[in-house]
């Protein structure tokens, strides 16, 4: 099988159209790339170069070899920097699962700072339970997960813990009335709530913190779906408990607004979870956003 450099160096001297500004690009000597060039003649039965007074032409078979070898050479160039391009983070795949909308939210402001500065990578992600999420971990079918903190050991890494608290959140009207009074001292304000309704896990921890508390609530409105949510509130049609990361954005433009800084709900925590037994040069740099 011909060396792969000869070929390498017949498209470096086919492009030049000169020998010495091949040797310079290839940085070897003029003598060793003259005799690379007689080593793939020999090979392939042919001259492939005729030498003019400025340089050198492609002889026929040349211009043949050209049209073959040059995509060729530049797809092997390509292979040779792989473990370069991944490295640096100019090529490569960060494959990341999740198990609930709401560990989307908090991975939003962490993969969009990370998609700025490496621009190049492929994102991948998937969604499923936790157990389906720590097999998949543990086959290397992915390199991070969010799900929640896991009742039991895991055998893997945990990067990183997220909390998530719920606060009320309401329109200017009631922000005006209600801004420092307390949730459990509030009729009006416990009587105006919108929830998810009774089979959704953030509305169990609600129930369960309301009757440790000793706070009776009878929602006025039961919505599972958060833009719905998002529009009763800002029109004034009720309050809800919600994640205040998830509503942030609207709040710093102040079509939303936090009450009752006092009442603060731990729904649950998410952890990340990576398998330290696989590389990957994303999955670090992910981390390292993470931890900043």
């Amino acid at each position: 099988m011909t060396n792969f450099n000869l070929y390498k160096t017949f498209i470096a001297v086919a492009k030049h159209k000169n020998i010495t500004k091949a040797s310079e690009e290839l940085l070897i000597s003029q003598p060793a790339l003259t005799l690379q060039i007689k080593q793939l003649e020999e090979k392939l039965g042919g001259e492939l170069f005729v030498r003019k007074n400025k340089g050198v032409e492609l002889t026929m078979l040349g211009q043949m070899l050209f049209e073959k070898a040059n995509s060729m050479v530049e797809q092997m160039n390509n292979l040779e920097n792989i473990g370069r391009l991944q490295a640096a983070l100019e090529l490569g795949i960060l494959r990341i699962g999740s198990s609930s909308s709401n560990c989307n939210q908090i991975i939003a402001k962490y993969l969009i700072k990370f998609v700025k500065i490496f621009p190049n990578l492929k994102i991948t992600m998937i969604r499923g339970t936790s157990e389906s999420l720590l097999e998949k971990l543990e086959k290397n079918l992915v390199d991070i997960i969010f799900t929640d903190t896991a009742e039991f050991p895991v055998p893997y890494e945990c990067v990183k813990k997220f909390p998530v608290e719920y606060q009320l959140i309401g329109n200017i009207d009631y922000f005006n009335k209600f801004k420092n009074t307390a949730f459990d001292k509030s009729e009006y304000l416990k009587s105006s709530l919108i929830l998810p309704n009774e089979r959704n896990n953030s509305r169990k921890y609600i129930d369960v913190y309301c009757r440790q508390n000793g706070i009776k609530i009878t929602p006025k409105y039961e919505l599972d779906n958060y833009k719905l949510v998002y529009e009763f509130v800002k029109n004034g049609l009720g309050i809800a408990f919600v994640s205040l990361e998830y509503y942030q954005d609207k709040i710093n433009a102040k079509e939303v607004y936090p009450l009752s800084p006092s009442t603060k709900i731990k729904i649950r925590e998410f952890s990340v979870y990576t398998n330290p037994n696989f590389s990957n040069p994303a999955k670090d740099q992910f981390i390292k956003i993470l931890n900043d």
